[in-house]
């Protein structure tokens, strides 16, 4: 762009942001006219030629959102320009199709494809039922994957949602493997 550097936001913090391009990590400033809540993770901007600012963010493919708290029906961005979700539950008693719903929800109202990964599959001697729980949830669901997070081996499903191009993201209640699922991926 004439205007300068094409960034992908990484980090959205209060007053600033962090952006990836060319050249690595940059550290962005806001303009007057944007804040923190206009940006979220995904976003494209462009940043103003020898400058940190950013000159203007790019229209969204995909955009993820809840409600903010509080009573005002705010809505809080989570990430933008998402091609494919994956919502990530366990083989065991933290499985909750409520809440799996609400994931799927998410994904559907910002038109990105959502992916049940079901972790934790070592340590459950009912793995099927699992997944036909997961199934049943949604005729919309691209897929549902069941897996061993530490397990490289078993990523290779996965890595059929995330070629050249690609944007995924992970959701999920803390303790279902998302991080041990980012780690195989990256070793």
């Amino acid at each position: 762009d004439a205007l300068g550097d094409v960034l992908r936001i990484t980090a959205v913090q209060r007053a600033s942001a962090t952006g990836m391009g060319e050249a690595g990590e940059v550290a962005l400033i806001f303009p007057p006219d944007i804040s923190a809540g206009d940006v979220a993770v995904g976003d494209w901007a462009i940043r103003e030629p020898d400058s940190h600012r950013i000159a203007r963010l790019l229209d969204r493919e995909s955009t993820l959102s809840r409600r903010a708290a509080g009573a005002e029906a705010k809505l809080q961005l989570i990430a933008a320009n998402v091609d494919t979700l994956f919502i990530t539950s366990s083989c065991n008693p933290d499985f909750n199709p409520a809440r799996l719903e609400r994931y799927l929800a998410l994904a559907l109202d910002a038109g990105v494809t959502p992916v049940i990964v079901l972790t934790k599959t070592d340590e459950s001697d009912d793995v099927d039922s699992y997944v036909a729980k997961a199934r049943g949830l949604s005729d919309k669901l691209a897929d549902v994957i069941a897996l061993n997070a530490k397990d490289p081996d078993q990523l290779a499903p996965l890595r059929a949602w995330c070629g050249t191009g690609q944007t995924v993201a992970f959701i999920g209640s803390s303790g279902v493997g998302k991080s041990t699922l980012l780690l195989q991926a990256a070793a």
